[in-house]
């Protein structure tokens, strides 16, 4: 069977989608009780939720926004932490480009996690500040990055 990204539409994938985010991208950082998982942004015209799969097994998602200006935004990237460090980040990453690049997206940008900001280094992203009022807002303490498709 082997890896899998599948766009999140129904309610399974929708609960794994949304448990490995409250985890690793909340919970697992001492944030508690804040995660929003009906959040409105993940059903947003432009938001494509999706969710890695290997052997059928959830292990990671991500969020892409497509602009009308050829450029997206990964959102939410997180792996399992019990499977992090094990390369189903990068197949991930690839699988997520490939998708942007469908939407005809030349250019990706992300707002990087401390922890994370060598893994996207070592995956061709720069650091670039694509949006100050994101880092004022909610992205308080990431770097902000760029990848060219």
């Amino acid at each position: 069977m082997g890896y899998e990204l599948v766009e999140v539409t129904d309610p399974v994938d929708w609960a794994a989608y949304r448990a490995i985010r409250r985890q690793e991208l909340f919970e697992a950082r001492g944030r508690h009780g804040i995660y929003n998982e009906n959040h409105p942004h993940d059903r947003a015209p432009n938001a494509y939720p999706y969710l890695l799969k290997l052997d059928g097994r959830p292990l990671g998602t991500a969020r892409l926004d497509v602009r009308d200006d050829g450029t997206a935004v990964f959102r939410l990237v997180a792996i399992t932490g019990s499977e992090q460090g094990k390369g189903h980040g990068r197949v991930m990453g690839q699988m997520i480009e490939d998708r942007a690049r469908a939407f005809g997206t030349h250019t990706v940008f992300l707002n990087a996690a401390d922890t994370a900001v060598g893994f996207y280094r070592a995956t061709g992203w720069h650091e670039h500040v694509w949006d100050q009022t994101e880092l004022d807002t909610f992205a308080q303490g990431c770097t902000q990055m760029r990848k060219s498709l």
